[in-house]
């Protein structure tokens, strides 16, 4: 053997070892400690079982919650039998509002204490915002009661308010008019709303095309390749270039002949981009396709076209079967999928197959919230190809600079967090 080819072995050998030991390096530092760093952003998908709720810390500490739900699982399961609900997480002994708002106080970065610099809501179903029942309290010298985001609200300060119609709320009708039953879960938002703005913080409508709208707030020129681009808001989406926007539905079209509609379609939805790294997520919103349906109600094709490829989403309405088409799936192409489930018809299992197909671009790893034994058994031996967790809160941890990203799933049932696997490092594709 010449002394080349020892020099290109030794060489070898050196640079795999090297590798190796950083990926030991990563997967200690991402296993030791759930502790935000500066330049880390982490999404956290927390599960109660009651409804969607999402806490982000970008990069330079800036945080955001997206939703806080918690649905009248009684009321539900009265109306909907025979479906089962996820049961509550980590127990009955606190609302969901309550859950979240500990959650944040433990996640929290730098030892701070709870704040939110964002607070937005994706769009008025209970399972995203709070549904009043006996369980709901007076908050103390306050015009509201807490359930969901009111809770949060009421427990963690909150300096900016962002949904779908502020201050006219007269998307696709009068909403103050139409939800007025007893009780009416709208209206004590709005109350809500109205009283946080008169102690002092913003409250703003989501403007779809903006990218200016959710920013950085503690140290921008340290992260300029952090940027979130709202997508969608109502029927209205980013046409993809600058602040360009085009009518996907107007109000008319989505109310029906009883004066009713489907706040589905009418979601928010936004991407966060944070140098290679990109990520979706878009609530409920529908994509589905024929049936009699008619074609304003597919609004994943549109904003596929403009979103473009991710490395991480949600799934659209649940993964419920009105969601996640063709498309979308093949257009955004994700390695990493977060279901964020609490029925037993979740996900459907059309989408499950989807996920797994390969026609539809490359291998996915899916992690649900909460997956039902009822759904696991009608979903059957397909489910192992592409779930690698049906149970736990889940992490999207994502390293400076964006290039690498983890996937920690937490033990949903234990009040203090606990990360029980890490998955990683998945490397940003763009």
């Amino acid at each position: 053997m010449n002394r080349s080819s020892i020099y290109m072995k030794i060489s070898f050998f050196a640079f795999a070892f090297l590798c190796y030991v950083q990926q030991v390096l990563a997967q200690a530092s991402a296993d030791t400690s759930l502790r935000w760093q500066s330049g880390y952003m982490d999404i956290h998908h927390i599960n109660t079982g009651r409804g969607n709720s999402t806490f982000f810390i970008f990069p330079d500490g800036t945080t955001m919650l997206l939703d806080a739900g918690d649905l009248n699982a009684t009321a539900f399961l009265r109306k909907n039998a025979p479906l089962k609900v996820a049961p509550a997480r980590p127990n009955d002994s606190k609302t969901a509002g309550k859950w979240i708002a500990e959650y944040i106080r433990q996640a929290m970065p730098g030892g701070r204490s709870p704040e939110l610099d964002y607070l937005v809501i994706s769009h008025f179903h209970a399972d995203h915002y709070g549904d009043l029942t006996e369980r709901s309290k007076p908050a103390a010298g306050q015009p509201f009661q807490r359930t969901g985001i009111t809770e949060v609200g009421d427990l963690v300060p909150i300096k900016t308010i962002i949904d779908r119609g502020y201050p006219a709320y007269n998307f696709p009708v009068d909403l103050r008019k139409y939800y007025t039953e007893d009780g009416s879960t709208f209206l004590n938002y709005v109350a809500f709303v109205e009283a946080k703005v008169r102690q002092g913080a913003k409250a703003e409508m989501m403007l779809a095309g903006s990218n200016s709208q959710l920013v950085l707030r503690q140290r921008p020129a340290d992260f300029p390749t952090f940027r979130v681009q709202n997508v969608k808001a109502n029927g209205t989406i980013w046409a993809g270039a600058d602040t360009k926007t085009f009518i996907h539905f107007t109000a008319d079209s989505v109310v029906n002949k009883q004066g009713k509609f489907n706040e589905n379609p009418l979601c928010l939805a936004f991407k966060i981009s944070y140098g290679p790294f990109d990520y979706f997520t878009g609530a409920d919103n529908t994509g589905l396709r024929g049936y009699g349906l008619p074609l304003w109600f597919d609004t994943e094709t549109p904003m596929a076209r403009v979103v473009g490829p991710v490395d991480a989403m949600t799934l659209n309405h649940h993964g419920n079967r009105d969601a996640s088409n063709e498309t979308f799936l093949q257009s955004l192409n994700p390695a990493i999928v977060i279901q964020q489930s609490w029925c037993s018809d979740q996900p459907g299992q059309e989408v499950m197959h989807r996920l797994g197909s390969p026609a539809l671009g490359r291998k996915r790893e899916a992690f649900a919230l909460h997956l039902l034994p009822e759904s696991q058994n009608y979903l059957g031996f397909w489910l192992k190809a592409t779930y690698r967790s049906t149970e736990g809160h889940v992490l999207i941890r994502v390293l400076p600079g964006g290039t690498q990203f983890w996937v920690g799933v937490l033990d949903d049932m234990n009040p203090t967090l606990t990360v029980k696997q890490w998955r990683g490092p998945f490397s940003a594709t763009k």
